[in-house]
C-alpha cells in the first residue's frame, strides 16, 4: 500500500496539486483496504486530473456494494467512507454490471488553479494501477 501512496502523491505533486496530497492518500489507502477486506479478486486505481483537483476512483469485480454510513461510538469500525465522503468535494458508489466503482473528487482551494472548475485539464493527464 505504500508504493501506491508514493506513486500517487509523486503524480500529483508533477500536476501541481501538491495540496490535495494527504486527502488523496487518505482516499485511495481507503478505497484499496475495503478491496482486500471486503471483495475478491482484482481491482483498478484511477487517479485523473480535472482543471480545479483531481478524480480518484477504484473499481472491483464483487458485486456488494459499500455502505458510507454514520458510525456509532461503539462500533469498532466502519468509519473510513464516511469521513472520506465528508472529506471529499463529491464521494459516489456506482453498481457496474460487473462489480462497483468507488470514486471521489479533491477541489484545490479556490484560486490554487487558474482553470474552468470541473473541466479536464488534459484527458492523457491520468495515471491507472
Amino acid at each position: 500500500m505504500g508504493l501506491v501512496r508514493q506513486i500517487v502523491r509523486t503524480q500529483l505533486r508533477m500536476w501541481g496539486k501538491d495540496e490535495l496530497c494527504e486527502a488523496a492518500e487518505l482516499g485511495v489507502t481507503e478505497l484499496l483496504t475495503n478491496v482486500l477486506v471486503h471483495a475478491s479478486g482484482d481491482c483498478e486505481l484511477l487517479v485523473g486530473e480535472i482543471s480545479d483537483g483531481v478524480v480518484v476512483g477504484v473499481t472491483d469485480f464483487d458485486d456488494g456494494l459499500p455502505v458510507a454510513k454514520v458510525p456509532t461510538d461503539d462500533e469498532p469500525g466502519g468509519r473510513g467512507l464516511f469521513l472520506l465522503s465528508q472529506l471529499a468535494e463529491e464521494f459516489e458508489i456506482h453498481a457496474l454490471t460487473r462489480g462497483k466503482q468507488v470514486w471521489f473528487r479533491l477541489a484545490l482551494a479556490p484560486g490554487a488553479d487558474e482553470k474552468q472548475p470541473g473541466t479536464p485539464a488534459d484527458p492523457r493527464r491520468e495515471i491507472t494501477c
